[in-house]
């Protein structure tokens, strides 16, 4: 994917924001950005103006990992998709395609692709990149993936069991998550999108909503929506499955994203200002982004929200 995301952080504390009820335009000194994203005179961006974030629950992101050729990762698919709908604005799913290590037999690549043998170009479509294969090489040891599928309910380590999870335990761990609904940091996001250029501006404002220490980084998950491709469901090979909420990569292209910045006291903002470029022949609506913020020590999300056009 083609990925020209260049990214700034900006902080300003509670007590900037409660001396002024708007920053003017604080993205345009930045020269970080990618500013021929925008077709007109850069001086003139239209920078969002962000209100009070009134929002006090938790979202649950969901990381299904999976594979185009593992047999019963469509069946957990399924079991996704279905909290997902009956929690449709606090549960967000991604597919991530990576296994124990990075790249498992499950989602390589057909060794015939391009060929006169494979004319259908069976399981030759590439679905996994950089950041999942980082995250399935991270999690390989002491978190309890050993195998597609499985999934992590906001990458929490349950009270005596592990940070993934069947698909057979996912509604469970989401209710918990649900039902405790501990809300530490909040999320919200605005976005530009410019058919003229194929590129948009995505600004984010995270905001602590007590005191905290440690680290807090902040990651934008780039996910497409839908490709109808290859998929072994139960030893058959589907050839018109609908493949969903696939991870593309990171918006900045770093899979642990970027510091949370400042002293993590209560009321504190900081804003990130991001600009990312879409592949040819797709468009915005084509793509959603999960946004999420987490701890660094334990890598548990403490909040994610999803931005689509």
């Amino acid at each position: 994917m083609k990925n020209s995301a260049v990214y700034l952080t900006l902080a300003l504390f509670a007590a900037t924001i409660a001396a002024c009820d708007k920053v003017e335009n604080p993205i345009k000194p930045a020269i970080l950005v990618d500013t021929n994203l925008y077709p007109g005179n850069w001086d003139d961006y239209p920078y969002p103006t962000f209100t009070a974030n009134t929002n006090t629950d938790r979202n649950v992101l969901l990381e299904d990992y999976t594979g185009h050729r593992c047999p019963n990762c469509p069946a957990a698919a399924s079991v996704g998709e279905a909290i997902e709908a009956a929690n449709a604005s606090r549960v967000f799913i991604a597919s991530v395609h990576a296994g124990p290590g990075g790249l498992s037999g499950f989602q390589q690549l057909a060794s015939d692709c391009g060929t006169i043998t494979n004319p259908t170009n069976e399981f030759c479509t590439i679905f996994y990149n950089t950041e999942s294969l980082a995250y399935g090489a991270a999690f390989q040891t002491g978190y309890g993936f050993f195998g597609n599928p499985q999934g992590t309910i906001n990458r929490i380590t349950f009270s005596g069991s592990s940070m993934f999870q069947f698909s057979t335990d996912w509604q469970t761990r989401v209710d918990e998550v649900l039902t405790a609904n501990d809300l530490k940091i909040n999320l919200q996001a605005q976005a530009n999108y410019y058919p003229e250029t194929n590129g948009m501006y995505l600004h984010v404002e995270s905001e602590f909503l007590q005191d905290m220490t440690g680290e807090y980084n902040l990651v934008v998950y780039v996910l497409e929506n839908e490709v109808i491709d290859f998929q072994d469901s139960a030893t058959i090979i589907l050839e018109d499955y609908r493949h969903e909420n696939i991870l593309r990569g990171c918006i900045d292209g770093l899979p642990w994203g970027r510091s949370i910045t400042g002293n993590h006291t209560t009321g504190e903002k900081t804003y990130y200002d991001y600009s990312y470029e879409f592949p040819t022949g797709q468009v915005n609506t084509d793509f959603h982004f999960l946004i999420y913020a987490y701890d660094v020590a334990t890598y548990e999300v403490l909040q994610v929200i999803k931005y689509e056009f």
